[in-house]
């Protein structure tokens, strides 16, 4: 069984700034020893997840997005913050292509068990649970938590 984990992290809403949330999202994951699989999918979630943020927000230039990242018993949740109370909306497949958004969605929902967003009382957050695999069926207990600040 996992070892319940947390790593939480902050970034400029600034597109640099989603690559920077990507690499660390990676480090994390290999530190906690998920398998390569699951870090793949929980990296791509949160990549997809952080480019809303920063690309979709209607926020003032400067605010911030926060990523965390919950090494749970069966899964990897994936929580994306912003400021901007908009709920995303899923784009089904074969809808309009020239919609602006929706469509990284689609990947999010094919990556993880179940996704979905909350109102927050300032903005809202966006999670997605992707199943859990591990480096030789369990994490690397040697880090109880990384609490990282970017």
């Amino acid at each position: 069984m996992a070892e319940a984990k947390t790593d939480r992290s902050r970034y400029l809403a600034h597109p640099a700034q989603i690559r920077k949330a990507r690499h660390h999202a990676e480090r994390v994951l290999s530190a906690w020893g998920v398998a390569s699989g699951t870090a793949e999918a929980v990296v791509h979630v949160a990549d997809e997840l952080a480019s809303n943020a920063v690309r979709h927000v209607r926020t003032a230039q400067g605010r911030e997005f926060g990523v965390t990242l919950r090494l749970l018993e069966t899964i990897v949740r994936v929580e994306v913050r912003d400021a901007d109370p908009t709920l995303p909306i899923l784009v089904a497949p074969g809808e309009d292509l020239d919609a602006d958004g929706g469509r990284g969605l689609l990947i999010v929902e094919r990556l993880s068990a179940s996704w979905g967003s909350t109102p927050e009382v300032l903005g809202k957050t966006t999670w997605a649970d992707i199943p859990l695999e591990l480096v030789n069926g369990r994490a690397d207990r040697g880090t109880n938590s990384a609490e990282g600040t970017s």
